[in-house]
């Protein structure tokens, strides 16, 4: 009995550490694979699933506490397998410059993701076709394993998009319901919404085959590929390169947009044909093996239309509200003699602006004239009240209409001042302790309100956006005409520091707003133009690679290492120079030593 009993303190040498557990799953998995033999629908396998899920937890638990050297030697695999996907990374960065334009060319990893894409359309389609009641069939003659892998990989993206398509319309109703009811209970209300949303989306998976939808993400990858074609200038582009020694190339944003919405279309278009290809045009078969992951397939595939719609929406949205484009002047026509007012608004039609005439009444920021005798004109009055009366004969001259012009050029600036000042007072409320400034750039669609960057903040990521933003706060024509001052200066984004007030940024801005007028737009700013500013030190920074901002006494905006962006500064002046000069030195006060020898 003593030599029995030695015996077993010995047993655990015979495996190395964790190997008594690593026969567990072995033997876990040898189970799995003869228990999926017997399995005759994907009900089953989703039991299998939870149990595979739960072993992994199980392995990561031990490893944690106890390495696995086998889990070790997987990780090894996989990091060998991740550095030779190396070619797949990019540097990239945001081209807002434009000058000198940079040669345009796509990622050629898109076009592998493509292919990649349209093949796995084909394996899908071609395996409903050789499987009709389902392709389970195919883990049952090889691995189990790896198929309840597989399984697992495509209930996840079924569930992500079925949260994405609930999540993003009922985020767009609980906006529009904050706008019509305010600040009111509107608990009841999301409630209704989110459960009628539900029973029609699953009322309609239950009648309708998702074979429409598949046709509309079709449709939608197309579409992005026309979009994607036309070689037009762009305002902004991404910026890529494979490795830092390699060339930088160009992708115009819109372009970018155009891949990103064409490979969202066609992956989802593939997880669907993989879920629910067997059931696309028909009610589901009596002895179909995947009810469940045709189920799942289909209530998501009805999910996909709101969320297209959604984004559609956005899409369009985004680009009528471009500051890029140019929105015509509103002309207000009033008086007391109809046929003068008429005639008036032919005039005015003829210079391509909109007009408006009494009865309407003049809204903020419109244009407005009254028609009157040649007797009471005031078309050349140095300083005239307004609404402007001027005569018919008036509105043939060009001095008249330039001085309209100018009145509507005045009224929109005052706008973009008025909106920038709102913003300005309700982004300070977020200022750190330690530090840091603040993001302007209304005149890029893209950037929807004003960016915040702490100086502690270790993040590379885009700025955090604070406040309101900018259609809230800006009137559509305020930001136009932002984007033609910034552009003609070339000043693609403002980065105003802790401690400037508006008052003193608005001096800056009104400095652009001189260089536009004087020079017709003509020529762009620098930074001698902002000398005499009080209180502030503004500096003009061109980032490009190779050529980062540097400063001793002012702080350092972290910005992309592949980015060109022009960007004005507008620091607290602190009271010295950027660029220290050494004092001379004075030798009349430098004592003598012709007396130490006494």
């Amino acid at each position: 009995m003593k030599l029995l009993t030695s015996v077993f303190p010995r047993n655990g040498r015979v495996l190395p550490a964790g190997g008594w557990f690593t026969l567990a799953v072995v033997a876990f998995l040898v189970g799995l694979e003869v228990a999926g033999r017997y399995a005759t629908s994907d009900l089953h396998d989703a039991l299998g699933a939870f149990a595979l899920i739960g072993a992994g937890g199980l392995v990561a638990a031990r490893h944690r506490r106890e390495p696995l050297s086998w889990v070790v030697w997987l990780a090894g695999v996989g990091r060998k397998l991740t550095g030779s996907a190396a070619w797949l990374r990019y540097d990239h960065g945001i081209d807002l410059r434009g000058v000198p334009p940079l040669p345009r060319r796509t990622p050629p990893v898109v076009f592998a993701v493509i292919a990649l894409l349209f093949g796995w359309g084909l394996v899908a389609a071609g395996v409903w076709v050789a499987f009709p009641t389902g392709w389970r069939v195919i883990g049952l003659y090889s691995s189990y394993t790896l198929y309840l892998g597989f399984m697992i990989a495509l209930w996840g993206a079924l569930a992500a998009v079925t949260f994405v398509g609930v999540f993003v319309p009922i985020a767009v109703l609980d906006k529009r319901l904050k706008e019509w009811v305010g600040d009111t209970d509107r608990r009841g209300a999301e409630l209704a919404a989110i459960v009628g949303y539900a029973v029609l989306v699953a009322t309609v998976a239950w009648v309708v085959p998702p074979a429409p939808v598949l046709a509309l993400c079709l449709v939608v990858a197309a579409g992005a590929w026309l979009a994607y074609l036309p070689r037009t200038a762009d305002g902004a582009a991404l910026l890529w390169r494979s490795a830092t020694d390699k060339p930088v190339f160009a992708v115009p944003l819109r372009r970018a947009l155009a891949v990103i919405v064409g490979l969202t279309a066609l992956l989802a278009f593939d997880v669907l044909l993989t879920a629910c290809g067997g059931r696309l045009f028909d009610v589901p078969r009596h002895d179909d093996t995947m009810p469940l992951t045709a189920l799942l397939g289909t209530v998501t595939a009805w999910l996909l239309p709101g969320v297209l719609s959604v984004l559609g929406v956005k899409l369009v949205s985004a680009r009528s509200s471009d500051p890029a484009r140019r929105t015509p002047p509103t002309l207000h026509v009033s008086g007391a003699d109809e046929g003068a007012i008429r005639q008036a608004v032919r005039i005015a039609r003829t210079w391509a602006w909109f007009v408006r005439a009494t009865p309407a009444p003049r809204i903020a920021g419109q244009v407005g004239v009254e028609i009157v005798g040649p007797e009471a004109s005031e078309a050349t009055e140095f300083n005239p009240r307004w609404p402007l009366k001027v005569c018919l004969a008036d509105l043939e001259l060009r001095a008249v209409k330039e001085r309209l012009d100018r009145r509507d050029e005045i009224k929109v600036r005052r706008q973009l001042f008025r909106g920038l000042q709102k913003l300005f007072k309700r982004a300070s409320a977020f200022k750190g302790p330690a530090g840091g400034g603040f993001w302007l750039a209304p005149h890029w669609w893209f950037v929807e309100g004003v960016g915040r960057e702490d100086a502690d903040s270790a993040s590379e990521e885009a700025p955090p956006l604070v406040g309101p933003a900018y259609h809230r706060v800006l009137a559509p024509r305020a930001r136009q005409h932002a984007h033609a001052v910034l552009r003609a200066t070339q000043v693609d984004m403002i980065f105003v520091e802790d401690g400037v007030t508006f008052r003193n940024l608005e001096r800056a801005l009104r400095v652009l707003t001189e260089l536009y007028d004087v020079h017709g737009g003509k020529r762009r700013a620098e930074e001698m133009h902002f000398r005499g500013i009080p209180k502030v030190k503004a500096m003009i920074h061109e980032y490009e690679p190779g050529n980062p901002f540097r400063s001793d006494l002012y702080p350092e905006p972290k910005f992309d290492d592949l980015s060109r962006v022009r960007v004005l500064h507008i620091f607290r002046d602190r009271g010295a120079h950027e660029e220290l000069a050494d004092q001379p030195f004075d030798f009349s006060s430098t004592p003598a030593p012709v007396g130490m020898w006494g």
